[in-house]
């Protein structure tokens, strides 16, 4: 029944559209955890059986009985994944799409479509330092936590005790968009290289930074120092580094509206990152 239950499984999933290897390593845990309890079975000797509703039963019944047992919690788990496939491909496909963005800009600019799952389902490269950061970070499909301390790795060539890192957080429920920002400034915090401010944006802010091609943290700093008079167009903000950025907007008098929010600051490694 389980081996049947699996391939159903891996039928359904091959109908959902998600990242390449979410599925994979799903299956490849429900597998392990498989061959786990059959290697349990073959070497645990007899286990007693579970209340039944039978008055008597003889020795074969109980043995198999108890066999049926030991498989319900993984027969279970793989029943109730098939069901929710079953009950919603639209619904599976929902859930495993980015519901929350994680932007990342110092030089490199990167940003992390994080899903219900908690996992990573998108990844973006806004120049070609994300392009090697993404690259050598390899997230797609990892927890969050694990994707965010790849990317601390993968980031210190771009980091010295000057760098400022700006994280950026877009989601609209208030209470995971706290937990990604905790999870996302204590890992790359890790270093202690670089100083750290995490910000929210709103989707609108998003959706324009995303058109013009910039990372959303370079881009607030950008749109300040255009609303400021400031000559500058959203190519030269691009390739600078955030601590550029925000040096030019502090010469020229742009006091960073959105850095005075409530955020997250790198403590003790000289200026903070406005």
């Amino acid at each position: 029944m389980t081996d049947k239950l699996e391939q159903r499984m891996h039928e359904a999933f091959d109908q959902v559209h998600m990242p390449a290897g979410l599925a994979e390593r799903t299956l490849a845990r429900i597998e392990a955890e498989r061959q786990a309890e059959a290697a349990g079975e073959s070497t645990a000797g007899p286990s007693p059986v579970a209340t039944t509703p039978f008055t008597v039963i003889d020795g074969k019944t109980a043995r198999r009985t108890a066999r049926t047992h030991r498989r319900v919690p993984l027969v279970a788990a793989l029943a109730a994944c098939l069901t929710l496939v079953a009950l919603g491909i639209g619904g599976v496909a929902w859930a495993w799409q980015p519901y929350a963005y994680v932007a990342i800009d110092v030089n490199p600019s990167i940003e992390l479509g994080i899903n219900r799952f908690d996992r990573v389902a998108s990844t973006r490269a806004y120049n070609d330092d994300g392009e090697r950061v993404l690259a050598a970070a390899d997230v797609q499909g990892d927890t969050y936590e694990q994707a965010m301390t790849s990317i601390e790795q993968a980031l210190q060539d771009y980091l010295d005790d000057t760098s400022a890192i700006e994280v950026t957080i877009i989601c609209d429920d208030r209470h995971a968009a706290s937990q990604l920002e905790d999870v996302g400034t204590r890992c790359l915090d890790a270093s202690g290289v670089g100083q750290v401010h995490c910000s929210h944006a709103s989707e609108e802010e998003h959706h324009a930074a995303t058109s013009a091609g910039i990372g959303i943290g370079k881009y607030r700093v950008w749109q300040e120092l255009v609303d400021a008079g400031v000559d500058i167009s959203a190519d030269e903000a691009s390739g600078m580094t955030m601590r550029e950025l925000l040096d030019l907007a502090e010469t020229e008098g742009v006091d960073g509206a959105h850095h005075s929010e409530k955020g997250h600051h790198g403590q003790g490694r000289g200026h903070d990152a406005k």
